[in-house]
């Protein structure tokens, strides 16, 4: 008896591990708190965050993304797009500074949050994000 109670306890714990490691650093699920995106996401609706995708974004996908908080937005300019801020040309970056180097990591994102604009650099991405329809 003793021995299957132990048995259990130590499958329940792995169980635990396992959806821990995914949650943290493969998916994870966020609830939408506003309607700024509507009719596409609306309040209250959850959405599955896939940690793994990061780049390789297109126009019209949704991420989340953390600066002092976590944002959910649609991309609609992508790196080395140019576009008018304050009445100025900006292009977007798509390579590191230092020209030296393939790196990804200064890639920025012009991300469509509903009640206005925001760049997003590369690091700040959570990941790709896909509503979740429960009925």
């Amino acid at each position: 008896m003793m021995k299957d109670v132990l048995k259990f306890m130590v499958v329940l714990a792995a169980a635990v591990m396992v959806m821990l490691l995914v949650r943290t650093y493969a998916f994870t699920i966020y609830r939408v708190t506003s309607d700024n995106l509507a009719p596409r996401v609306m309040q209250s609706t959850r959405v599955m965050v896939n940690k793994l995708c990061k780049n390789a974004f297109e126009r019209g996908d949704l991420i989340v993304f953390h600066t002092d908080s976590s944002y959910i937005g649609v991309i609609e300019q992508l790196p080395g797009d140019t576009v008018m801020i304050n009445h100025q040309e900006y292009v977007l970056p798509d390579n590191c500074s230092c020209h030296d180097c393939d790196c990804l990591e200064n890639n920025c994102y012009l991300v469509n949050q509903g009640k206005g604009q925001t760049v997003v650099r590369q690091q700040e991405i959570v990941g790709a994000a896909y509503v979740l329809h429960f009925k």
